[in-house]
């Protein structure tokens, strides 16, 4: 034996390590992008966060869903801008004629990362906080057309934490995506 082995023995062994030691795969923490948009709080992991652009005007693409903003060109990238209200059912302001909509310019555009090219339009970027340990709960509905990883609470508020890789899908529910060609 040693003359080390003894100088650690009574030591109380860390969560990380007892973890490690029973095989177990430890995650290292992870930050949240938190944003608000109309009155809620929603999040992304900060890692899938590309950007924060403010001004930016979608242009409006013919025949959209209710949840496609637009599109804008964010570091030499055209990005299509998502409304994460629309994606919860909330509807943005209506035009007075009920026929077309009008196209708000978000104070600010998150530009997030991956092969989509998306971005959601927000009202203010709250802060980048770590993500409780343990404190992410499901969604609620599991049928939910809302592209949720799940839930949690900050400072007694809920947070509605996306998952951007089926933001596109969840806005395009019910859409056609190409219309077909007539002989």
């Amino acid at each position: 034996m040693s003359e080390h082995a003894d100088d650690n023995a009574g030591a109380p062994r860390l969560p990380a390590e007892t973890a490690e030691a029973a095989g177990a795969r430890v995650e290292a923490p992870r930050e949240l992008a938190v944003m608000r948009a109309g009155g809620r709080l929603f999040a992304v992991y900060a890692d899938e966060a590309d950007s924060v652009t403010e001004g930016l005007r979608p242009t409006p693409l013919p025949g959209a869903p209710a949840a496609v903003l637009g599109v804008v060109c964010v570091r030499g990238r055209m990005r299509t801008v998502l409304d994460p209200l629309a994606l919860f059912g909330d509807a943005r302001q209506a035009a007075p004629d009920a026929t077309t909509t009008t196209t708000t310019t978000p104070r600010f555009v998150l530009a997030l990362r991956g092969d989509e090219q998306l971005a959601l339009a927000v009202e203010r970027v709250e802060r980048i906080v770590e993500a409780p340990p343990g404190g992410l709960r499901p969604p609620d509905d599991a049928n939910s057309p809302a592209p949720l990883r799940g839930h949690l609470v900050l400072d007694d508020t809920p947070v509605a934490v996306l998952d951007p890789a089926s933001l596109f899908d969840a806005a395009m529910q019910g859409a056609e995506r190409r219309r077909p060609r007539t002989p």
